[in-house]
């Protein structure tokens, strides 16, 4: 054994597993979010929303001051008892305040108990630069500290000067309470993840695990299988779609035998003829005939045919031709394919008739062009009535030329007309030896004219005959001077 073989390929963790890992990193990740936001940050978050709504109180105060003393003393006091705060408005002219008013909700007020003229006047000084200022003051008997928030308005004559003390309540409780409580929440929440991922990753898994075991039947050539999908959109969808590919790959293995099936049998039947006209000329005096020798060359011809067909189709369907394209006259292309059936007219007594208005000339694959018609021909004449008549006609309308071939035979049934263009494909449950052709001339002439990126098709009534088309745009003669 090599390394590589004796070396263990290393399958990724299951679903199951991956799913609670998934799920527990998104809980850890709550987590640190509940812990940073309610533990860490709490006291500059709560400390920053107490100076905002401070900053508030003193905007609305120093918006009353507009509406005279009566109307500012009542919002101060409003103020002050709604905002559990301390509120003090000053008057300051030529750097000497006088106290307009007053509102005390708090017993440990900074700005009524321990705010001397020298912190006033610090608060006044920084808040002439802004015009509003806050910070958080730590007074003497206080040891959590105050918000101290100022908002000056300079007028004409004087500024008034806007003080609001908020005291801070000590925080330390809720921490320590949230803290007791974010244990238990992330307990809790790792045990409903585990729940969750489990619970989820069964009901996910449970379709996939299914889809899994029809798949390794289906890769073992079993096509009797069947995909359920579950109740997930995304799952159904790829039950579906592998559903419908085990139903291709059966049409598919189907034809596969059958190709190899038919082509055996048009390769063993030239090939026995050729071999018991062979060993009767050798064995038998007076066998060595100019009809034997033709036998066996005609024969030879199918083998050869055969062979050329395949690898014609082994081309187009892989993407090995490119199309050589030029101008030529696809009416004079019909004409010199219907001269190779020449034989057949005079010794099996076939009509073949051609009917055309104009000489059309078109820009193509000259080559495969003529394939095409030569194939449709021939399988005209393999499948028409008994009056062995096919008909050819050449029309054209609005700049586009239509070439059609129609045969008087047993017809295709409607159901079946989509499967025609397959290789060795039957509409019978019968492989017969074609008169002209080897079996594989529509699969060919399907291939070419998509490679042409033509239009194409095929009506046909049951009973009365089937008429094959396609379409190649007009090459316009006044382009060719």
């Amino acid at each position: 054994m090599t390394r590589t073989q004796n070396k263990k390929v290393r399958l990724p963790a299951g679903m199951k597993k991956k799913m609670f890992g998934y799920m527990a990193a998104f809980i850890a990740i709550v987590l640190a979010v509940l812990w940073l936001f309610q533990i860490v940050l709490l006291d500059d978050i709560y400390i920053g929303t107490v100076k905002a709504e401070a900053a508030g109180v003193a905007r609305s105060v120093a918006l009353a001051t507009k509406h005279g003393a009566d109307d500012l003393t009542t919002k101060v006091y409003d103020l002050a008892a709604g905002h559990a705060t301390c509120i003090s408005v000053f008057e300051i002219r030529d750097g000497i305040g006088r106290e307009l008013v007053s509102a005390h909700s708090q017993n440990l007020c900074l700005i009524h108990s321990a705010m001397n003229e020298g912190l006033i006047g610090r608060v006044y000084s920084a808040a002439r630069e802004s015009g509003s200022f806050a910070e958080n003051i730590k007074g003497p008997e206080n040891e959590n500290g105050n918000i101290i928030t100022a908002k000056l308005l300079t007028r004409e004559d004087c500024d008034i000067l806007v003080l609001v003390n908020t005291p801070l309540a000590s925080v330390d409780a809720t921490v320590q309470t949230l803290h007791f409580q974010l244990i238990f929440i992330s307990f809790i929440l790792l045990i409903i993840a585990a729940a969750m991922a489990y619970i989820i990753a069964g009901r996910v898994t449970r379709p996939v695990a299914a889809m899994n075991r029809e798949a390794k039947k289906l890769a073992e050539g079993n096509y009797d299988v069947n995909f359920e999908g579950g109740e997930f959109l995304e799952t159904a969808e790829l039950g579906r779609t592998l559903n419908y590919a085990a139903g291709e790959l059966s049409k598919l293995d189907t034809m596969q035998k059958e190709l190899i099936s038919n082509i055996s049998h048009d390769l063993r039947t030239p090939l026995t003829m050729i071999s018991g006209y062979s060993e009767v000329m050798r064995d038998i005096p007076g066998e060595m005939t100019a009809e034997n020798m033709q036998i066996i060359i005609d024969e030879t011809k199918r083998l050869s045919s055969l062979v050329s067909d395949l690898l014609d189709l082994s081309r187009l369907t892989g993407g090995k031709r490119e199309l050589k394209k030029s101008i030529f006259s696809l009416t004079e292309c019909v004409r010199q394919t219907l001269s190779r059936y020449s034989h057949l007219v005079e010794r099996d007594g076939y009509t073949i008739t051609f009917e055309s208005d104009t000489e059309v000339f078109v820009e193509a694959d000259e080559i495969l062009i003529l394939q095409v018609i030569y194939n449709l021909v021939s399988n005209a004449i393999n499948y028409t009535g008994e009056d062995r008549r096919v008909h050819i006609s050449e029309t054209v309308k609005n700049g586009v030329c239509r070439i059609s071939v129609s045969d008087t035979g047993e017809g295709i049934p409607k159901e079946k007309l989509p499967h025609i263009w397959d290789r060795y494909y039957r509409t019978g449950d019968f492989h017969r030896r074609a008169v002209s052709g080897t079996g594989l001339g529509l699969s060919i002439v399907k291939n070419a004219l998509i490679l042409h990126h033509a239009p194409f098709g095929v009506s046909s009534t049951v009973g009365i005959g089937s008429t094959f088309w396609f379409e190649l745009p007009v090459y316009a003669k006044d382009s060719l001077r």
